[in-house]
């Protein structure tokens, strides 16, 4: 058997193919990229690409010794191994299924046919032609290893000069860019593009027959390729047609998709702001062209804060911003979906549309300013090959905290060192961290950095972000040492209750990407619902959420998402069954708890069932629960309690209104706020739903007036149903004010806001940014003006 097996390895085809069935067995041991799917067609793309080569490069000189062969035998030749080639990798990810979990392996194929098998092709073609334009091994195979490397450089740089983090690539396949961006898919683009890379290769083939001296094997000279082309201009027609569509197609990728630049962004985001510091590209036609001048000013307060909390550090030239109207059209234009984006070496930062002001523009915007303590060439904590990814996002986090309700930042690392899902910081500092869920892994380098910083000063902070995580030369501790000393103050802070501990579970329970086999599933359903949804399909939506509960039955999420469709559908029964099943999960958090009470009430108020809605309210406000979903909780209890209130705050909750009605609902929600404003007693409530409803329209200055007067009722015009209802009034108020320019106004207000009861450190945390916001717009308004 080892004679046997001796034989095989030294034969260059079948030992290719122990090559490949090994790596691919190799492979079945890791998480995602283990399995048929996005990951694993990546990693096997280049690998195959390689491989083409060998077989091209084989193919030839098996030729040559045979003495003579065309075009067409080549590619018989060689296709056949490379379709051998790929069966054996199939026919082993196959038997990787016993072991491996794929919720979606028909997908997983697509991928392999588009990724590895494609670029394999692409491989051989670059093989055929090394092989005949040089005769030592060697020769060859360093002429095809030129041609890889050249086309991995351009796609390297198109990923550091142009605005975008995906490439395609003919022998690395699609590269998605984001981690977090879990929805994931074969596309019209990659299907383009692999359709290109079929022309270049028709177009190279076509050129090798025109050129290829049959008996000799050698690429013809001039003077005999010319005495060719005039007995076959058909086909020379057809090579020099193929050549120069594909030469064409691949210079303006751009156009096609396959890339991005600074002209197709701007074709798409084609009004500019430049203030002092920034370039600002947005759609004249979307939300951020109506509060434009706020959120220039934002964009320079962001830059006054970090350059003060940097020891008067801030980058050089100015930074363009590029805020597109949704998520979709970053998606689409650059790659990035569900994540915002920061280009330090190219003093970029990528965002789509949020509420003013923007949750992440002071995060994405330190990416930038780490440059000033980073490595010479990205600006990131890298140093030789060791990038620390820990550092790059916690301190990013730690220059911009942001509170969740009344917890600031080091109050989330303490409620996830209370819950036993805090990593310990040696196991996040490379590309470990990405193996932990974002909220979890970027809380905890966060808090840690700032800790850092508060307690040690910047300069530290610096020399260990340019060093990558040399905490010796930095501070003369080690992380260990340094560690205990940062969980000793979570302890001592204090600040943090059980409720909220157990408020915040469900927060932090999503594992990450690699710990959740059908993350890309699922993220791709989520997807085709929501077009479903617009689309009215409604048997579809609750078939595709039925698939969401099998392929990750321990997400009671889904099965909450499936009682919303079916109800949406008007099976209200089938809803509450659903709900029975999801309630029957064990150990559900009390987020979950409450959503499925919450789920429990919209259908009962949309059934007329008031007194089951209100007991199932009653149930949900006696667990712990973040301050926005009490809000609703509490109002959707109001109009449980009030017949008079029902029909109205239902059709401002809309809870199973189709995504499709866009601006209808918005007019439907408005309206809605206007009746409950008109009620006896309501005054207060309407004019607050109706405040929120304006500013999520851009009118600040009508938003501010309706927000006063819920804040300052008359007699009779009844009071805000809640504390949570008051604080989030004011913070509403605030955003209205500042972006109308009312500063007096706005004063008032965040004294106010400070003062209430029940305030913690994130309340703190919170109030004063929009101390410093306020007084920085008052004084800096001509930073706004275009330049």
């Amino acid at each position: 058997m080892l004679k046997a097996l001796r034989e095989q390895l030294g034969n260059p085809t079948p030992r290719r193919r122990w090559l490949l069935g090994g790596l691919v067995l190799m492979l079945s041991t890791l998480p995602l990229v283990g399995t048929l799917g996005y990951e694993n067609a990546f990693v096997l793309s280049p690998v195959l690409s390689l491989l083409g080569v060998a077989i091209g490069v084989d193919t030839v000189r098996a030729a040559r010794k045979k003495g003579s062969a065309t075009t067409r035998v080549f590619c018989a030749a060689a296709a056949t191994e490379l379709v051998q080639l790929l069966a054996v990798a199939l026919a082993v990810s196959a038997a990787v299924l016993l072991w491996q979990r794929n919720c979606d392996p028909w997908t997983g194929v697509l991928f392999f046919l588009m990724g590895p098998a494609a670029s394999g092709a692409a491989g051989v073609v670059v093989g055929l032609w090394a092989g005949l334009l040089a005769k030592s091994r060697r020769r060859q195979w360093l002429a095809a290893v030129l041609v890889l490397v050249a086309s991995t450089a351009i796609g390297a740089w198109r990923l550091i000069a142009d605005p975008v983090i995906f490439a395609y690539d003919p022998f690395w396949g699609y590269f998605s860019g984001a981690i977090y961006d879990e929805d994931v898919g074969v596309r019209q683009t990659y299907v383009v593009f692999r359709l290109y890379n079929l022309l270049a290769i028709v177009a190279a083939l076509q050129v090798m027959a025109l050129c290829l001296d049959p008996q000799r094997l050698t690429l013809s000279r001039l003077a005999e390729l010319r005495d060719g082309l005039r007995h076959g201009l058909p086909r020379a027609f057809a090579a020099i047609g193929c050549a120069v569509a594909a030469i064409g197609i691949g210079a303006t990728g751009a156009q096609w998709g396959f890339t991005a630049n600074i002209a197709t962004i701007s074709a798409a985001l084609s009004a500019t702001r430049e203030t002092e510091h920034f370039i600002i590209h947005y759609n004249p036609r979307s939300a951020e062209a109506r509060t434009i001048d706020a959120i220039a000013l934002e964009h320079e307060l962001a830059w006054a804060r970090l350059r003060r909390l940097m020891d008067g550090r801030e980058p050089e030239g100015k930074v363009r911003s590029f805020v597109f109207a949704s998520s979709g059209q970053k998606r689409t234009l650059m790659g990035a979906g569900t994540v915002q984006v920061a280009a330090p070496w190219r003093n970029q930062i990528y965002l789509d549309h949020r509420p003013f002001p923007h949750p992440v523009l002071h995060h994405e915007l330190a990416h930038v300013f780490g440059k000033t303590i980073g490595d010479d060439f990205f600006g990131v904590a890298l140093s030789g090959l060791h990038l620390n990814i820990a550092l790059i996002e916690g301190f990013a986090t730690a220059m911009a905290p942001r509170a969740s309700d009344h917890l600031d930042l080091h109050d989330q690392a303490l409620v996830l060192e209370r819950l036993d899902r805090r990593p310990t910081l040696p196991s996040i500092m490379g590309p470990s961290f990405f193996t932990k869920s974002s909220r979890v892994a970027y809380t905890t380098a966060g808090s840690f950095c700032l800790w850092l910083i508060e307690t040690r000063g910047f300069s530290g902070m610096a020399t260990l972000y340019r060093t990558a995580g040399d905490f010796e030369t930095a501070f003369g501790e080690s992380l260990p040492d340094l560690e205990r000393q940062w969980l000793a103050f979570l302890e001592a802070r204090g600040g943090v209750s059980e409720d909220d501990v157990q408020s915040q579970r469900q927060r932090f329970k999503r594992r990450s990407v690699f710990r959740r086999p059908c993350a890309h599933r699922a993220a791709n359903n989520a997807s085709e619902i929501r077009v479903a949804d617009r689309q009215g399909r409604h048997a579809d939506v609750i078939a595709l959420y039925g698939t969401l509960c099998t392929i990750e039955p321990e997400d009671t999420a889904h099965r909450i998402g499936l009682a919303w469709a079916q109800a949406m559908a008007g099976d209200f029964d089938g809803a509450l069954a659903s709900l029975d099943e999801a309630d029957a999960t064990p150990d559900l958090t009390v987020t979950l708890r409450a959503a499925l009470a919450s789920r429990r009430a919209e259908v009962a108020l949309s059934a007329g069932n008031l007194a089951e809605a209100a007991r199932a309210e009653t149930e949900a406000l006696t667990l712990p629960m973040g301050r926005g979903a009490r809000r609703t909780h509490q109002l959707r209890l109001a109009a449980a309690e009030d017949p008079g209130l029902t029909d109205l705050v239902v059709t401002y909750l809309a809870p199973f209104a189709s995504t499709s009605l866009g601006k209808t609902a918005a007019v439907r929600r408005l309206f809605a706020a206007m009746n409950v404003a008109e009620a006896p007693g309501y005054r207060a409530l309407g004019s607050y739903l109706m405040g929120r409803q304006l500013l999520n329209a851009q009118m600040p200055e009508a938003a501010a007036e309706q927000l006063a007067t819920a804040l300052d009722p008359k007699a009779g015009d009844g009071e805000l149903p809640s504390p949570q209802f008051v604080r989030a009034a004011h913070i509403a108020l605030l955003s209205a004010t500042v972006q109308a320019g009312d500063y007096a106004l706005a004063r008032s207000t965040v004294a106010a806001l400070a003062a209430l009861p029940e305030s913690g450190h994130g309340d703190a945390l919170v109030a004063a940014l929009w101390r410093e916001r306020i007084e920085f717009f008052a004084s800096h308004a001509e930073l706004a003006a275009p330049r």
